[in-house]
């Protein structure tokens, strides 16, 4: 992705908006107590440090390597325990992490139905899969209803970005039905994002 781009998405994932429906989301995952959480597609770390605030030995996995080097410099600035590495969804060993997590990754990718197996199947049975990723009604209109119905805050501008950036991209839910158990859905955002906590048996 390079310099420009991870500078970018650095930016984004300081913005109060992101910050705080990832912090949502985590809500739906209990505390740590030193299990392994893994990451996919970190770019600079937001979600792997959260994670390691919650008591999980987390690490962020990303296969742009100025990605890897940001999230370890913010980590360390941050003086955060999460640690990353340069990795690929498709690569992650099977069966590697209590909890995996993928934010804004599966709408990157040419096959996503790929994709979310490579995930689950990185869950160790017992743990779960936390998914993030805008909903289809994550579309520019949208995003001005909900600006101008009050969401505020630092970088707002990253939302209507992000708007425009995934419209059209979202990922179908129903891909998420060839799990092994109850999916608890979480909206976010007034649902233009949505957080699936999907099981491994």
């Amino acid at each position: 992705m390079g310099y420009v781009g991870t500078k970018l998405f650095v930016w984004l994932q300081g913005a109060e908006f992101y910050r705080n429906l990832h912090h949502e989301a985590l809500k739906q995952i209990p505390d740590g107590k030193g299990k392994k959480w893994m990451d996919v597609g970190c770019g600079p770390g937001l979600l792997a440090r959260l994670a390691a605030g919650k008591g999980y030995d987390a690490i962020g996995i990303d296969p742009d390597s100025s990605m890897i080097r940001e999230a370890k410099k913010i980590a360390l600035n941050e003086n955060s325990s999460a640690h990353f590495e340069v990795g690929d969804v498709f690569r992650i060993p099977p069966e590697n992490a209590d909890i995996v997590s993928a934010s804004s990754l599966l709408a990157t990718l040419d096959d996503k139905v790929a994709g979310f197996h490579a995930l689950l199947m990185a869950v160790k049975p017992g743990g779960s899969l936390l998914i993030i990723e805008p909903t289809d009604r994550m579309t520019p209109k949208a995003v001005d209803v909900i600006i101008r119905g009050g969401v505020r805050g630092k970088r707002i501008t990253g939302l209507q970005l992000w708007a425009h950036a995934r419209q059209g991209r979202a990922v179908n839910p129903k891909i998420f039905n060839a799990s092994e158990g109850i999916i608890t859905f979480t909206p976010l955002l007034g649902g233009l994002v949505g957080a699936w906590r999907i099981p491994r048996r």
